[in-house]
């Protein structure tokens, strides 16, 4: 972790600001003639480290990324704007939604951003070394799955195909409010789940390579989290699989799909699930009875409601509704 910060101290010297620390962790923030922006290093253990970067420059800037003496990866998605990195003849760009997986020892990678253009990088860094590797089993068994899919011969990069769910995911760590432990371990187990899905990724890439793909744009995806978010917003609104398909310009078939990308299940079952959580929160906080939260998320079956409620409650809303008000009673 000492490297990712003496590199923050690096950006200071190049782009101003200042740096300040919070729970372990060191915040580069600069605005200045040479734009604005926000670094973050998170401390975290068993060789994985993560930065995030946030920055709008006025002018193209670049800086290196070292892979270790011992086996390192690093995993750069991008979440908004685009960049190049090289590495010895390799030189790409890579779009938003789009991660660079960068394997070796002893070698540099460079990024370059380009100025006018908002860069907002995600880095996870995993190095493969001996102490990090004894300490934790299961550490141990994600390491040696990075390193069999990323860890080529040749020491290509890997770029990925277009991927909402990552971006989600590592949106949830900038969005944690939580300190000290919790706020740690909860980082960990996003940044684990992520490189989990970046294993996934890259097996399905490779499954397509030669194939014609049936893969969403970057743009059809921009479209599909936009329909996830207004149900989000508003689950009780009678959505139809057609209304969607029409409101943001994709067939139904492409429309599925993004959900089963994004959140792993149909349209249909993504509205229901919205539903419930909206029902189980109105249950918590508002005076209405089982009837009225029922006519108000959407259902028009209170029996149909309760079914789907028991299922994923492993209650009936009468019984979730009197352990509510039984608790309120008693405090």
């Amino acid at each position: 972790m000492q490297v990712v910060h003496n590199q923050l101290s690096y950006f200071n010297s190049i782009l101003g600001g200042s740096i300040s620390s919070f729970q372990g962790d060191r915040i580069l923030q600069y605005d200045n003639d040479k734009g604005t922006g926000r670094i973050q290093t998170v401390s975290l253990g068993s060789g994985i480290s993560y930065t995030e970067y946030d920055m709008d420059l006025n002018e193209d800037f670049s800086f290196d990324l070292k892979l270790d003496e011992n086996r390192s990866l690093y995993f750069i998605y991008c979440l908004e704007g685009n960049f190049r990195f090289s590495k010895g003849k390799e030189n790409s760009k890579v779009e938003a939604l789009q991660t660079v997986v960068v394997g070796g020892s002893n070698e540099t990678i460079n990024i370059k951003l380009r100025a006018a253009t908002k860069s907002n990088l995600s880095i996870i860094k995993v190095t493969q070394d001996g102490q990090s590797l004894s300490k934790n089993i299961d550490n141990n068994e994600l390491y040696e799955q990075l390193f069999s899919s990323f860890a080529t011969e040749n020491g290509e990069a890997h770029i990925g195909t277009f991927n909402l769910k990552i971006k989600e995911q590592l949106l949830q760590i900038r969005s944690i409010t939580q300190v000290g432990l919790v706020r740690k371990l909860l980082i960990e187990g996003i940044v684990n789940f992520t490189l989990a899905l970046e294993i996934l990724h890259c097996k399905q890439d490779i499954e397509n390579s030669g194939q014609v793909s049936s893969m969403l744009t970057k743009k059809e995806l921009l479209r599909i989290e936009e329909a996830v978010n207004a149900i989000k917003r508003k689950p009780e609104f009678p959505y139809t699989v057609t209304d969607l398909s029409k409101e943001y310009g994709l067939s139904p078939t492409k429309l599925q799909e993004g959900f089963k990308v994004m959140e792993g299940t149909t349209v249909t079952n993504f509205i229901r699930n919205e539903r419930l959580i909206l029902a189980e929160e109105l249950i918590q906080t508002s005076d209405m009875n089982i009837s009225e939260i029922v006519y108000s998320i959407g259902f028009t079956s209170r029996s149909y409601f309760s079914k789907i409620f028991r299922n994923k409650f492993k209650c009936t809303p009468k019984a979730y509704l009197m352990n509510i008000r039984n608790v309120s009673l008693s405090a």
